[in-house]
């Protein structure tokens, strides 16, 4: 990705030195080089990742006569559309970056211009005669921008620790945002907030306005829920639609200066994307993605590695034997990101991180994946338990028949559990579903003790996990369809998830492009009927019935969920023992206060006496505990 950036100083002081700390922050997302704009107590930067063939023709920041300045990080996918409108001409728009497009777009429209672009954005743009500075990010959240503020300026970014230490802005931990990283299930109330308390992240599809005397004005200038469902039609329609809108998402997203790099695993997401380029290249014509799997290479192999193996062939694509890492120098770079760089929520994309040294050793510049698929496509899996509330018990049963066969989360379960589980879900009363919502919430409270009591009690963690699980429940049992996919596609944990995929790529100056958060794929499956998610015992009916005729009825309609990228963490914690043992043992003072002292002890004692069982027995709290220590160690943090 590309960066933006930009410094207001309230108390009127020069704004240059600010803006060159922001930017240096961020060099690694800028390979193409730096331009700024400084005007006393204001200044914008964008630094460049030419990833297409007109942004050799970039000019950030923008100007826009006598009153406007801005800057965008984001990408154009209507060009000859949006070209028309504006009476650009062929042969200017040949020659006219995407920045330039937008520029264009906020001088005919200013704050309206998202009504007539398709694409993502992050933008700022400054006018100089109102002296007023306007962020708006796009409507999915794919480009990030988060901002901060106090009392003596106000300074925005495309990474949040951009911005710490600025002036009167703290290294400090956000609690809640330290309570998500530690306590399973729980998550932020207020969805701007950040793992820095600080620093407050521009929700998509929100506007932000300053005044020159610091005043904040906040807007959504943007609302998911704006249609009703429609009537539903013959499945075939809504099959040839989806590929329609799909196919388009993809080959907005396969052109470009180099050929994109496709993160490919042996699931329906990104084994979709394939499809869609197989549709969309020419007969004969090579593949336009290079397809990028971790694999294993010793029999037996898992059924994800034999999945991958018929999706790669005749490609010619990059597979990464998990068995033969150590002596890998992808590998090699790994270990010093994790270890030396770390940050709790890239950690978590080591597969990510491992393939992108590939992608950019093979000369990509843009990575394509299937990760937010899971969360576009989400569905309540309670299908069968609907039919029979509809008194459809035939169908209600020979559903939850297939669930048992071949449903990824439920196969194996005895068809009368999966119905009465969906129906007593639906139908018990509020009180009932309180008591038992509250004793789960006590369980993993229980298995969570490592954590400091008194900091799980200052938040009120087991009350607020009890309201965010009663909330979920209300929308799945209101059948609130709409309400409850925008709460899953704009809460704080995908948001997060876009975000730490987007800092990993750009640490590769890899820009990451996701046809599965296109607006039109969005916009598609919010409309949806629920039954063409789930049918037939199947997730994601409707995505693997509309690629079966690409990847074969074997790939579209593989019900597993293996995944060969879950055994790095073991071998990260294998060849890392002395730099492990250093994070645990400095965790006990940096995470004072949050992380139970005696529980981190003990953990510590087991970890010096046997590292193997250990990492066996407690790796993923090993993992999490070491990486947190990391981080605060890497940004000077304060967790307390």
């Amino acid at each position: 990705m590309a960066a933006i950036a930009g410094v207001s100083r309230l108390d009127q002081g020069p704004a240059n030195h600010d803006l060159a700390t922001v930017l240096g922050a961020q060099a690694h997302r800028t390979p193409d080089g730096v331009s700024t704009w400084v005007e006393r107590q204001v200044g914008l930067g964008h630094g460049a990742l030419q990833v297409t063939p007109e942004a050799a023709f970039e000019r950030q920041p923008v100007a826009l006569g006598e009153r406007w300045m801005l800057v965008v990080d984001g990408r154009i996918d209507n060009r000859d559309t949006l070209a028309k409108v504006l009476g650009v001409d062929t042969a200017t728009l040949a020659v006219t970056s995407d920045g330039g497009l937008f520029g264009m777009a906020w001088g005919r429209w200013q704050a309206e211009f998202w009504r007539h672009v398709e694409g993502d954005f992050a933008l700022a743009a400054w006018d100089r005669r109102e002296q007023r500075l306007t962020l708006m990010r796009d409507r999915i959240g794919v480009r990030p921008l988060f901002y901060a503020r106090s009392h003596r300026l106000l300074a925005f970014a495309s990474e949040p620790e951009a911005m710490l230490g600025l002036d009167g802005i703290s290294r400090r931990c956000d609690e809640d945002g330290l309570a998500y990283l530690l306590a399973t299930g729980f998550d932020f109330d207020d969805f701007s907030r950040t793992l820095y308390r600080d620093v407050t992240r521009l929700q998509p599809g929100w506007r932000l306005e300053v005044e020159a005397d610091g005043r904040v004005q906040l807007c959504r200038y943007w609302q998911p829920l704006t249609q009703s469902m429609p009537p539903t039609r013959d499945p075939r329609e809504h099959i040839a639609e989806f590929r329609e809108a799909f196919d388009a998402a993809v080959a907005c997203r396969v052109r470009g200066v180099a050929r994109p790099a496709l993160l490919l695993s042996g699931g329906i997401d990104s084994g979709c994307v394939l499809a869609s380029a197989r549709r969309l290249r020419d007969d004969g014509s090579p593949l336009p993605l290079l397809p990028i799997s971790l694999v294993e290479t010793h029999e037996p192999v898992s059924s994800e590695t034999a999945n991958i193996q018929r999706l790669h062939a005749g490609s010619d694509g990059i597979r990464i034997p998990i068995e033969d890492l150590d002596g890998q120098a992808g590998f090699s770079d790994l270990l010093e990101r994790y270890w030396h760089h770390a940050h709790p929520i890239d950690n978590s994309l080591s597969y990510a991180t491992l393939s992108c040294f590939h992608a950019r050793a093979a000369g990509c510049r843009v990575v394509i994946d299937g990760a937010d698929g899971d969360v576009v496509t989400a569905s309540t899996n309670r299908r069968a338990a609907q039919l029979f509330t509809s008194w459809r018990v035939l169908s209600a049963v020979r559903e939850a028949r297939m669930v048992s066969r071949v449903n990824t989360y439920q196969q194996g379960v005895s068809p009368m559990r999966i119905l009465w589980q969906g129906v007593a879900a639906n139908m018990q009363p509020d009180w009932l579903a309180r008591h038992r919502y509250r004793r789960r919430v006590l369980q993993a409270q229980d298995s969570e003790s490592w954590l400091d009591a008194g900091f799980s009690t200052r938040l009120r963690l087991r009350e607020r996990r009890l309201d965010a699980a009663l909330a979920a429940r209300k929308l799945r049992r209101d059948d609130l369809r709409q309400e409850r996919l925008a709460w899953i596609w704009w809460n704080p944990g995908f948001m997060r998830a876009m975000e730490g995929t987007d800092r990993t790529y750009a640490q590769y100056g890899l820009e990451a492009w996701h046809p599965w958060c296109d607006q039109r794929v969005v916009d598609l499956f919010m409309q949806l009927p629920d039954e063409l998610l789930s049918r037939d015992g199947w997730t994601k009916w409707i995505v693997r019935a509309a690629c079966a005729p690409e990847l074969g009825d074997d790939i579209a309609w593989y019900s597993g969920k293996s995944h060969v990228g879950q055994h790095l963490g073991e071998r990260l914690l294998a060849v890392a023992q002395p730099r492990v043992s250093e994070l645990l043992v400095a965790a006990g003072e940096r995470l004072s206060g949050v992380v139970d002292a005696g529980a981190l002890g003990r953990l510590c004692d087991a970890w010096r006496a046997d590292p193997t069982r250990c990492a066996q027995e407690n790796g993923d709290s090993v993992l999490l505990l070491a990486t947190l220590s990391g981080w605060i160690e890497r940004h000077q943090l304060q967790a307390s």
